[in-house]
């Protein structure tokens, strides 16, 4: 079968691979869409921060749509020809195999399979929020319009908190803006907006921009503020005395389980959060 391999730093190659072999206690599968993490995956082609221990060659890649086509005797959960979302790490390859404690969820007839491809970095997205406990009575920052950025917004409109986005690209802000966010503004040519509208009770850094110390600038004094760091970075530097002021709660978060994937396969089935937009 053919796959995707990071060879060396900065090159990628299509291979030719042996077949993943299954068990009693395994599933093979059948990919139809794989989805790319834009920031985990460059990570691992550039030896970034993620993954930089590893050896070339290496890949990642955790977001496939796959048919089940033939199911080992212990198999419980599916059967032959459902469609799925898996979240394991086989890189981008024509089959692979699961397990039924796998997180993989089972998808509906109706499901946008193209749309599907991107339940991993949404759910990466709804994991965050959660963490952050957004409410109706928060404002929110996302800075980094990315899709993790994007997702976010989307997932702390439908909780209710009041949105901004900042990011550097005035597509993409137009995109969030058409997706439920209230106010979007190009950091690249101003902060102005962002600062008029602090303080704000939670603040997303989603870019990896080494800016920590600008953002524990929008957060009152003793406000308990939550600021989560979303994008992946070697070093977390800010200043102490700045984030002793405001008693800010600095959150760490990376993938999702269960329970998140499951919750973002329902927004979106009852279009309460939108991907198609997103896919370009």
């Amino acid at each position: 079968m053919r796959g995707i391999m990071f060879v060396e730093k900065g090159k990628a190659a299509i291979i030719d691979e042996a077949m993943p072999v299954m068990d009693a206690d395994s599933m093979l599968l059948k990919t139809r869409y794989s989805g790319l993490s834009n920031g985990t995956e460059r990570s691992f082609l550039m030896d970034g921060s993620y993954g930089h221990t590893l050896p070339y060659p290496k890949r990642i890649a955790y977001q496939h749509v796959s048919e089940v086509v033939e199911c080992g005797e212990n198999i419980t959960r599916f059967k032959v020809g459902d469609m799925v979302f898996s979240s394991t790490y086989p890189g981008h390859v024509e089959y692979h195999v699961l397990k039924d404690n796998d997180l993989v969820i089972k998808l509906t007839p109706d499901t946008d399979l193209e749309c599907a491809a991107l339940f991993g970095v949404a759910s990466v997205a709804f994991h965050n929020v959660g963490r952050a406990s957004v409410n109706e009575a928060d404002s929110v920052l996302v800075i980094g319009d990315g899709l993790i950025g994007q997702f976010v917004a989307q997932f702390a409109r439908v909780l209710g908190a009041r949105v901004m986005m900042g990011g550097h690209h005035d597509d993409r802000l137009a995109i969030a803006q058409a997706c439920g966010v209230e106010a979007v503004t190009n950091t690249s040519h101003t902060m102005q907006p962002i600062s008029d509208n602090a303080p704000y009770t939670v603040i997303f850094e989603c870019s990896g921009a080494d800016i920590l110390d600008n953002l524990l600038e929008l957060v009152g004094v003793r406000s308990h503020a939550r600021l989560v760091l979303v994008a992946g970075r070697f070093d977390v530097r800010y200043n102490f005395n700045k984030a002793g002021r405001a008693e800010v709660n600095i959150l760490h978060t990376q993938h999702f389980n269960h329970d998140d994937l499951e919750n973002v396969a329902d927004l979106v089935a009852q279009q309460a959060v939108h991907i198609r937009p997103l896919i370009r």
